[in-house]
């Protein structure tokens, strides 16, 4: 009996799906599905991508190590095709900077405040400090300045005495020594006047003024990540680094030496820093200012000999005494008053040192 075209459309799809079911896929060539070096391994795996282990031109570190591919910096052949670093065809963002003859390097630049927060990229852990430019304007911290209790030294006071009362009539004015008591005898001014004693000398202990120093700091620092001895792949001589870098740090790997240098050919972008500060902070010396140092003297009037008896003070401030003539006196002269105290300001900067660093950046 004839088979209707239904009946043969319907065995033959049954016949493909039991074909497709069975298929062998090994006996395709493994090159129709090359990994990401050309190396001929197959499958979705092997594809390039986020965990394809490939190295960006465009960053400091490659990725890879965990995942398979070639870490670039760390001497190791990682993937284990053979090569490592730079002679892995993985690491075609990094070459062979080939450092000159008493330079060292290569290694990346950052320069710009604060170097000390800037971390360096894997593979470029080791950190050179190669000093900074423009110190920064922090002046020193003053202790207050203070003065302490005045050493005074009086002229001898002066007595006028008058042969009237009121101060009037002639007069003769002699100076009185300070003692502990003076007898008048015969001696009966009518009235008399002192003035206060002049200072002969004044002098206060002074103290303060210390310094306090923050600690000195370039305002520009200059900082280079070097990939340390393991980097590989390279002939003697060479290093392996990046073609492009990332910021912070400048563009081009870069090559250093102590002294203000001339950059060698390849290496045509100069940086010069200070590797030395000289710091000239401190304070003006606290000194005490004595002006404000006065003698006062004072008369004790006694109507008795030996300063006995009821005795009258009797300030030495230029007025009047018309009191009966004392048989004997006393005399007090003493200094008072204090000091002012001066400087303790902070003077000084900091300064770039004549050392220097030269750092040869390729571009």
């Amino acid at each position: 009996m004839r088979r209707s075209a239904f009946q043969s459309v319907t065995a033959l799809v049954a016949l493909l799906a039991a074909s497709a079911c069975t298929q062998d896929f090994d006996q395709f060539e493994p090159e129709l599905f090359p990994g990401p070096s050309g190396s001929g391994s197959g499958g979705a795996s092997s594809s390039g991508g986020a965990g394809g282990g490939q190295t960006s031109a465009g960053s400091t570190t490659s990725s890879g190590g965990a995942d398979g591919g070639e870490q670039c910096t760390n001497g190791d052949d990682d993937d284990g095709d053979g090569a490592v670093d730079c002679a892995d065809d993985d690491c075609g963002g990094f070459a062979c900077v080939a450092v000159p003859e008493d330079w060292q390097g290569p290694g990346l630049l950052y320069q710009g405040p604060e170097a000390a927060d800037v971390a360096c990229p894997e593979g470029f852990s080791e950190r050179v400090d190669v000093g900074g430019r423009d110190p920064l304007d922090t002046p020193a911290t003053c202790s207050p300045c203070a003065c302490g209790a005045p050493t005074v030294e009086c002229e001898t006071p002066a007595v006028t005495v008058y042969e009237d009362g009121a101060c009037d009539g002639g007069s003769v004015t002699v100076p009185v020594q300070a003692e502990n008591c003076i007898n008048l005898g015969d001696f009966q001014p009518s009235s008399y006047s002192g003035e206060a004693p002049n200072v002969d000398s004044a002098a206060c202990a002074a103290s303060g003024g210390e310094a306090m120093l923050p600690r000195p700091r370039f305002g520009i620092e200059g900082l280079v990540c070097a990939p340390g001895s393991d980097a590989g792949g390279c002939e003697a001589g060479e290093a392996c680094a990046p073609r492009e870098i990332d910021a912070p740090f400048e563009q081009g790997v870069c090559i250093w030496r102590d002294g203000e240098r001339r950059c060698p050919e390849g290496f045509g972008e100069q940086h010069v820093f200070a590797s030395s500060m000289v710091d000239n902070r401190g304070c003006t010396r606290c000194t005490c200012d004595a002006g404000g140092v006065r003698c006062a003297a004072t008369l004790t009037l006694f109507e008795q000999s030996r300063c006995r008896g009821p005795g009258e003070t009797v300030p030495f401030n230029g007025a009047c005494v018309d009191d009966p003539p004392p048989a004997s006196v006393s005399i007090e002269v003493t200094g008072s008053g204090s000091c002012q105290p001066r400087g303790g300001a902070p003077t000084g900067e900091v300064e770039e040192g004549d050392d220097r660093i030269t750092v040869c950046c390729a571009r």
